[in-house]
């Protein structure tokens, strides 16, 4: 009778703590054109500091939440010299005394590359820009793959000379 050797498994990663829940900042300003006080709550995320805003005398319309997500940046070429851009970052953000109806919800804003957003996304919006990028991703891999190839063939002429 042969005796396997007993495995251990390996020790699972420790796990994150899951993060604590935000509450929402509530905070009042005074309403610039009425003269009254307006209790407002941020939306959930908001990494604004209202500081500015708080007791203060304030168009609505100048109130606003937003929470981004983490930047990315690549070296762009723009004039020459390569130099770091923001690209991709996504924001959640809420206008709610907006003159635009849509924007009193919270809706998506895109940074494609440094200040070059594409704004004022719906939930179906940003998943058709997200489609739309990702079909770009899979044509982005095959030129790598056909970039591969070209590269091995120039590189086969190349040394065969």
């Amino acid at each position: 009778m042969t005796v396997q050797p007993h495995s251990t498994p390996a020790p699972a990663a420790p796990e994150r703590p899951a993060p604590a829940p935000v509450t929402p900042r509530t905070w009042s300003f005074i309403d610039r054109r009425s003269g009254k006080a307006t209790s407002y709550t941020c939306m959930t995320g908001c990494t604004i500091d209202h500081a500015s805003e708080v007791g203060r005398e304030v168009f609505p319309e100048d109130v606003w939440c937003w929470t981004w997500d983490e930047h990315l940046t690549l070296p762009v070429n723009e004039n020459g010299t390569p130099e770091e851009f923001r690209v991709l970052s996504t924001a959640i953000k809420v206008e709610p005394w907006s003159s635009t109806i849509a924007q009193r919800l919270p809706f998506a804003v895109v940074e494609l590359v440094d200040d070059h957003f594409i704004d004022g996304l719906d939930p179906d919006g940003l998943e058709t820009v997200i489609n739309t990028l990702a079909a770009r991703l899979e044509e982005m891999r095959g030129t790598h793959r056909r970039l591969v190839e070209v590269r091995e063939e120039y590189m086969r002429r190349a040394l065969a000379v």
